[in-house]
């Protein structure tokens, strides 16, 4: 089970990760990592907090933060694995690429304004 806490400035956003609001509002179809999923995010260069864990929830292929709200978040996650989107809030913005496998995945993420920052994800299926 993941703790939920209330996260605020580049934490809060970075999850919603990873990732995002429909990008479109036509019918679609259920894809293969359509589920719940938990998300670790560890910064790599710059000062950012972390690392942060999030709930995500995948469906249609669309990725949605389970937990934060007041963000501004778009994304993906295509039937062959790779994982895309962009997460604005405030100046910031963060965008986030990786891939998933079966019940894993990974990738990166930076964000840009008025902090400069890069990191990692790693996901894990948790439904």
């Amino acid at each position: 089970m993941i703790a939920r806490r209330r996260l605020t400035g580049f934490g809060a956003p970075l999850l919603a990760l990873t990732l995002g609001l429909p990008l479109s509002t036509g019918t679609a179809m259920a894809g293969p990592f359509d589920g719940a999923w938990s998300v670790q995010a560890m910064t790599v260069t710059g000062r950012c907090a972390g690392p942060h864990r999030y709930p995500i929830t995948i469906r249609n292929g669309v990725l949605k933060e389970a937990g934060t709200d007041g963000i501004d978040a778009t994304g993906q996650a295509r039937a062959d694995g790779r994982v895309s989107g962009t997460i604005r809030t405030g100046l910031s913005r963060i965008a986030v690429t990786g891939r998933l496998r079966g019940a894993s995945g990974s990738g990166e993420w930076s964000l840009a304004g008025l902090t400069a920052c890069t990191g990692r994800w790693t996901a894990q299926r948790t439904g």
